[in-house]
């Protein structure tokens, strides 16, 4: 029953916050969604009542080196996609090992030591009642791994999974997908449309997972003294305010592509 739980609302919060991503635009800001606290705010939600602070302070510290490791994630994806013009599944799932090496080796490493952003709900119909179910079920897979890794492995290691990917795997691919579609419809070689598209995505959720730290660091630092929900809300605002943040400096100094 502990692991159907986890299942049900990992893919209820990682569902919510893709519709969220795919209804947002720009898509190098709807990107920051991809790097969203999806399956942290689920997993640590149990937690809490679970294990309680302690626990929850340890996975949050763990997850720092998680988000770091998405950061790298983002930005693999997006060179593959751009530089290398890979599909947006291969690139995904490619770039997945970048991110088991550097989450792994920082954790080694820490044993040792103006553009306005909108929502167009159009972009819903684009989606298929599928494409929903595929998101749902990742969501909820990785959220029943997370508490596998913990319960085995402890803390520490269950940590580094509750800045997995969840979102982005699925999203990019239906992103690249989508644009293509539309860009087809036209007329017009949608293909190379797509990859920049799902590119876009990738660097807003480099950019993202900056802001997924911070969530960790605030759940590291205060997971012991607040209580459950005021935790989990207090450090999802930061998140959000730090991802902003950053996704504007990026668009101020221009840096990576083109919104």
């Amino acid at each position: 029953m502990d692991y159907a739980l986890r299942f049900l609302i990992g893919g209820l919060v990682v569902s919510l916050f893709a519709v969220i991503g795919d209804v947002l635009r720009p898509k190098s800001f709807a990107g920051l969604f991809s790097a969203a606290p999806s399956v942290a705010l689920a997993t640590l939600g149990l937690a809490f009542s679970k294990h309680g602070g302690d626990y929850v302070a340890i996975e949050g510290r763990s997850m720092i080196l998680g988000s770091i490791a998405l950061t790298a994630y983002s930005f693999v994806v997006c060179q593959l996609l751009i530089r290398a013009e890979w599909s947006a599944l291969k690139a995904t799932l490619a770039a997945l090992a970048s991110w088991l090496v550097v989450a792994i080796g920082l954790k080694q490493f820490d044993r040792l030591t103006a553009m306005v952003v909108h929502f167009k709900f159009s972009a819903l119909k684009q989606g298929r009642l599928y494409e929903y179910v595929v998101r749902f079920a990742l969501g909820g897979l990785a959220t029943v791994v997370a508490g596998l890794v913990a319960d085995g492995a402890g803390p520490e290691t269950g940590g580094l999974m509750l800045a997995f990917p969840a979102i982005f795997c699925a999203s990019a691919t239906l992103i690249e997908k989508h644009e293509r579609e539309r860009k087809e419809k036209n007329g017009l070689r949608g293909k190379r449309r797509g990859k920049a598209a799902a590119a876009l995505d990738a660097a807003g959720a480099g950019w993202g997972s900056l802001g997924l730290a911070c969530f960790a660091l605030f759940i590291w630092w205060q997971g012991r003294a607040l209580q459950p929900a005021l935790c989990l809300a207090a450090a999802s605002l930061i998140w959000f305010a730090v991802a902003v943040l950053m996704w504007r400096l990026r668009r101020e100094l221009r840096f990576g592509s083109p919104s």
